[in-house]
């Protein structure tokens, strides 16, 4: 069974693991059709989200994402949500949170 400090250590890594995977898929070294860097309030007004939101984003340490964010930046993408969990396990994998709470 899973104690109250470790669901919320859980947590605070699944978001910073989400908004890692979201800035680094989607915002990081981003370049639009002519090849010019897309800036973070550029990106921010084509997801109809807040500047602030995107560099909370590229936090090393990410933030509390909300669900609607997440869903916000899927729409923009172009892809559903399952798409992005499923890419998301894929690139982090359960497995990852697991251990590190292993650890503690």
């Amino acid at each position: 069974m899973t104690t109250k400090s470790e669901a919320i250590q859980r947590n605070i890594l699944i978001n910073k693991y989400i908004c890692n995977y979201i800035s680094q898929r989607w915002i990081v070294n981003r370049v639009d059709e002519n090849g010019n860097e897309v800036t973070k309030r550029q990106y921010a007004k084509e997801c109809n989200l807040a500047t602030s939101t995107i560099t909370k984003l590229q936090r090393p340490d990410g933030y509390n994402i909300p669900f609607a964010i997440i869903s916000a930046i899927c729409n923009k993408e172009n892809i559903v949500l399952s798409t992005f969990f499923s890419d998301f396990e894929k690139e982090y994998g359960i497995s990852i949170i697991d251990k590190y709470l292993d650890k503690k």
